[in-house]
């Protein structure tokens, strides 16, 4: 992969950012200049890590003015929403999602986060406080707060703090605030309503909200559950957060990689993530895709043989 330093360039990160698409991008932006731009409505660290970089990202683009357009942690055109990417510019896809449905100029590295990837793209000498905790922020919240990594993730996160005198508690306090009333509601009245099933002994569990999907799932799984669902409807509208336990995940069982398989059914929807955690959004009837993502889960877990112990 080449970019010229001489080129305009233009970073585009998915819509709901999160701080890995955040971070990517302010580094990069920083070391090549640019603009950065994004559907409107990062996530809820994400915005307190643009805060605290004071760091504005652009919810619209003239892609005229660029000579490259260089798209971060995105594996899906669909995840851009409301940008029409014009064919006669050259684009760049740098992610690290190993379900990806761009088919051309793809800088593909298998790593846990797109941070990491940038980080060695660039292999900087040194690094500025905010470019380390950008960075870091980014793993932080890419590997379920150091819960999945491999060495080289360890080694490039270690790198990173030597070179920006950054630690985890420096970027925990900036990303992670008090839980507000409104949310410590959402999980609770999540757990109330929650519905779970057991298949060969995994326990799926299911809820229907306002808002927090993914801190709702969350919550279930540290209730118990090995996969939790949580979707919320507005309108015509739907989101549903999907989170699996690391146990799940040494079964193969891939969150994103089932969300993507739904999108690519169903114009409707967009869907992708992690293999941990994913995100499905479109339109229709949240508790016909909530049964949905449900089914394909199950089929999985059989097509594989796979089973848990009950005690």
């Amino acid at each position: 992969m080449e970019i010229k330093k001489e080129e305009k360039l233009l970073f585009l990160i998915h819509q709901h950012a999160d701080p890995d698409a955040v971070g990517s991008a302010y580094f990069l932006q920083r070391r090549w200049s640019g603009k950065v731009a994004s559907p409107p409505g990062p996530n809820r660290t994400a915005q307190n890590l643009l805060t605290f970089l004071d760091f504005q990202i652009e919810d619209e683009a003239e892609f005229d003015r660029f000579d490259r357009i260089v798209i971060l942690d995105t594996p899906d055109p669909s995840q851009l929403d409301s940008f029409s990417l014009p064919e006669d510019i050259e684009k760049t896809i740098i992610d690290h999602h190993e379900n990806s449905s761009w088919d051309e100029n793809i800088f593909f590295r298998d790593r846990i986060s797109c941070c990491e990837i940038v980080y060695e793209m660039v292999n900087p000498e040194k690094l500025t406080t905010k470019e380390g905790i950008a960075l870091i922020a980014g793993i932080l919240t890419d590997t379920s707060s150091l819960q999945r990594g491999t060495s080289r993730t360890f080694s490039i996160l270690s790198e990173i703090m030597d070179k920006s005198g950054v630690t985890l508690d420096d970027v925990r306090s900036i990303l992670f605030d008090r839980r507000t009333y409104s949310e410590k509601v959402a999980r609770l009245k999540g757990a109330q309503r929650s519905s779970h099933l057991e298949v060969n002994g995994f326990i799926i569990v299911k809820t229907e909200i306002g808002a927090f999907e993914g801190s709702v799932s969350s919550y279930l799984l540290n209730g118990g559950a090995d996969i939790a669902l949580s979707g919320s409807e507005n309108d015509d509208e739907f989101r549903i957060s999907g989170r699996a336990t690391e146990d799940v995940l040494q079964d193969d069982i891939d969150i994103g990689r089932t969300f993507k398989s739904i999108q690519e059914e169903d114009p409707e929807v967009s869907g992708g993530g992690h293999p941990g955690a994913g995100v499905l959004t479109g339109e229709g009837k949240l508790e016909k895709y909530l049964d949905l993502c449900v089914e394909k889960i199950i089929d999985e877990i059989k097509e594989k043989g796979l089973g848990k112990p009950k005690d």
